[in-house]
């Protein structure tokens, strides 16, 4: 099976030129269409020409600007295509306004029209594919106008609330106060304070930070690392260091810092310029903060719609129902043999009572209920509720195969099982064994009906 149509513009273009130079069905003469002039079929001098049907020319410029191609029988114009580059996403349209995006946007547009006219004498309406992709999109089409157009009918959130919020968060319009700050990276303690000597009597920063610094990346522009805050000890280009922050914010503008050791070695700062903290004026705000709103509204009104129609659809989901649905399908034989895996054995006698309850009337059955009986007695030691158990199968299944088993386990099951003997061949553990057994202890061998 072919998948869906899928063409970039250059595919278009070849699958719309082949169209076009077949010529399209019915269509007139292109020296017949309106803008086009036609050029003599016998021009003087040219007797090749004798014969051959005009050639388009576009038509002089008018209302709807020049004819830019021209398809069958249609012009393209200027208005046609800046109608199509108008719905375009705006950061889309400069593209297209370029010589070689505005062409290739023409090159799609007769692809796109010669081939809906194709799908059109091909009668694609009547095919069933179609008429369900045309149903799946009017019932998205609904959808989404009516949700909409309840969204556009919400009230608009008005300047006073846009103000009150504002005022009732101030906090998260603050700026921190923060200084810009020059560093001078060094490798040790007594290199760093002969600098510092050299900047106090008088030395320029940015000279001697250019030819002093070990920060290669900052010291050809005056050491300039940023600007750092007391909300954290992260110093831009140096990493964390909380003596170089708290120094900082110590400083006056212009003045130097002692040496101080940070991660990368031994740093001396000069503070540029300090900015107090502050608040973020209303002006610069108001509307991110009309936007955030204008969001919570509509997530307030989405979770209101959606409670509305669980009550208008008197709708009930079922969670139970659910879980099945999402257990793959199993037969009872799967459930039998999860129990007979399960790792303890108080598990296997839960999981085959389950079988046992679940599947009545399957021979599952029959083997899960003596298995309870069989486990209780000989991996638990709980001989009353086995005696219960076996008693109860053989009261369901007296006639069952495992009810000679059963009725042998209710005899033998509290007496010592047979000891284990070296290169005995394995006994059939379908059938009861023909004596007693025997043994000094209980655990010396299992019993196998």
């Amino acid at each position: 099976m072919r998948g869906p149509l899928s063409l970039g513009a250059a595919g278009g273009v070849v699958l719309a030129a082949a169209i076009l130079l077949a010529g399209c069905s019915g269509a007139p003469a292109p020296s017949e269409g309106s803008g086009a002039t036609a050029q003599g079929s016998k021009a003087a001098g040219s007797p090749s020409e004798a014969g051959r049907p005009g050639t388009w020319r576009p038509a002089k410029p008018d209302t709807l600007g020049p004819v830019v191609a021209v398809f069958g029988n249609r012009r393209l114009t200027r208005h046609d295509v800046d109608s199509v580059i108008a719905t375009a996403p705006l950061d889309v349209q400069p593209r297209l306004r370029t010589f070689d995006g505005y062409r290739q946007l023409v090159e799609r547009l007769i692809f796109e029209e010669t081939l809906l006219h194709l799908a059109e004498l091909d009668k694609i309406e009547a095919d069933p594919e179609f008429k369900l992709e045309v149903a799946k999109a009017v019932r998205g089409a609904k959808m989404r106008t009516y949700y909409n157009r309840r969204v556009a009918a919400l009230p608009n959130v008005s300047d006073s609330l846009v103000q009150a919020y504002y005022d009732s968060h101030l906090d998260d319009y603050k700026i921190p106060a923060r200084v810009r700050v020059r560093h001078i990276q060094l490798a040790t303690q007594s290199q760093a304070k002969s600098v510092r000597r050299k900047l106090v009597n008088g030395g320029l920063w940015d000279e001697i930070c250019k030819s002093t610094s070990q920060d290669k990346t900052s010291k050809d522009r005056g050491g300039l690392i940023g600007y750092i805050t007391k909300e954290t000890d992260l110093v831009p280009g140096v990493g964390s260091s909380p003596a170089i922050v708290a120094a900082a914010f110590s400083l006056k503008e212009g003045e130097t810092s002692q040496p101080l050791k940070g991660p990368k070695g031994w740093h001396l700062i000069r503070v540029d310029n300090l900015e107090g903290a502050s608040v973020q004026p209303f002006d610069q705000v108001k509307a991110r903060i009309r936007q955030d709103l204008d969001g919570k509204a509509v997530e307030a009104f989405s979770t209101a719609l959606n409670d509305s129609l669980k009550s208008i659809s008197n709708s009930a989901i079922f969670d139970d129902s659910i879980s099945v649905a999402l257990s793959p399908s199993r037969t009872p034989l799967d459930f039998l043999k999860e129990a007979q895996a399960a790792v303890t054995a108080q598990d296997r006698v839960k999981l085959y009572k389950q079988v046992a309850e679940r599947f009545p009337t399957d021979s599952v059955s029959v083997q899960a209920r003596f298995m309870i009986g069989f486990t209780l007695a000989e991996d638990i030691g709980d001989y009353e509720a086995a005696r219960e158990a076996f008693e109860d199968f053989l009261q369901r299944y007296p006639k069952a195969e495992l009810a000679n088993s059963a009725r042998w386990m209710l005899d033998n099951m509290e007496k010592p099982p047979p000891p284990l003997q070296e290169d005995a061949a394995p006994s059939d553990s379908t059938k009861a064994p023909s004596g007693t057994g025997g043994g000094s202890k209980p655990d010396q061998a299992r019993r196998s009906p």
